[in-house]
């Protein structure tokens, strides 16, 4: 006889990711002393791309993303700071992003909240492989990038046929040799192993049942387990 757990993640499931509407956004409360308080916000538009990601519950300050889409493809992204006591949001960066159909690149330009240039990042996947070329100029924004004056970054990331990262080797232009990471995956959940880096690690991490169906449906958010987080979720 199913448990009573069972039965209610079965529940859960049904209402969630069924064939019922696609969700518009999703609330998550975190445990805080006992209680659970709201946390954060994330909003959907109605082919599943994240438009807003709002944190909740800091009394002074909460970061809010608004992120917009054209054609399904991302064109930009403001991040800023809401003041609740004085009702404004304080910029705090911003990106564009383009896309060059021919070359298959997706280019996203991040900037400051005074214009200038913190990093351009081009993205390129080439079946199993995702090459990400960043030239940044994190610690030294600049109205005026110079490539020779950037930091570059370049990360090869490589995909199993279900999409999921199995390698990643990151290059960083004042470093020799690049540090590597190996995803390793079972059936509940993964582990990541660095190498190469002063610390060389293997964390482990498990994955919680609502965050196999998000995953099996392509839904771009994270659930964590239910003992200190619940979650409440909208459809359209």
């Amino acid at each position: 006889m199913p448990t009573m757990r069972k039965l209610t993640l079965l529940v859960l499931f049904g209402i969630f990711f069924g064939c019922s509407p696609k969700i518009k956004s999703i609330i998550e409360f975190r445990k805080l002393n006992g209680e659970f308080k709201p946390s954060k916000l994330v909003e959907f538009d109605r082919n599943g791309n994240r438009i807003r990601i709002e944190n909740l519950g800091n009394s002074r300050s909460n970061r809010i993303v608004t992120i917009q889409f054209q054609n399904s493809r991302k064109v930009s992204e403001k991040s800023c700071d809401y003041f609740k006591s004085h009702d404004t949001c304080v910029i705090r960066s911003f990106s564009k992003y383009e896309f060059d159909s021919k070359l298959g690149i997706e280019k996203q330009i991040l900037y400051e909240a005074d214009s200038a240039v913190r990093f351009i990042r081009e993205i390129k996947n080439i079946k199993n492989l995702k090459i990400t070329k960043t030239h940044t100029w994190e610690f030294f924004p600049t109205r005026n990038p110079k490539i020779e004056d950037a930091l570059i970054l370049v990360d090869t990331t490589y995909l199993d046929r279900k999409g999921r990262k199995i390698k990643s080797l990151h290059y960083n232009s004042k470093i020799e040799q690049p540090w590597v990471e190996i995803f390793k995956y079972k059936k509940n959940g993964y582990s990541i192993e660095t190498i190469g880096t002063a610390r060389d690690t293997i964390i482990e991490y498990e994955l919680t049942d609502l965050q196999k169906m998000a995953d099996k449906k392509n839904i771009e958010y994270s659930f964590f387990d239910s003992e200190n987080f619940k979650y409440e979720i909208t459809k359209y």
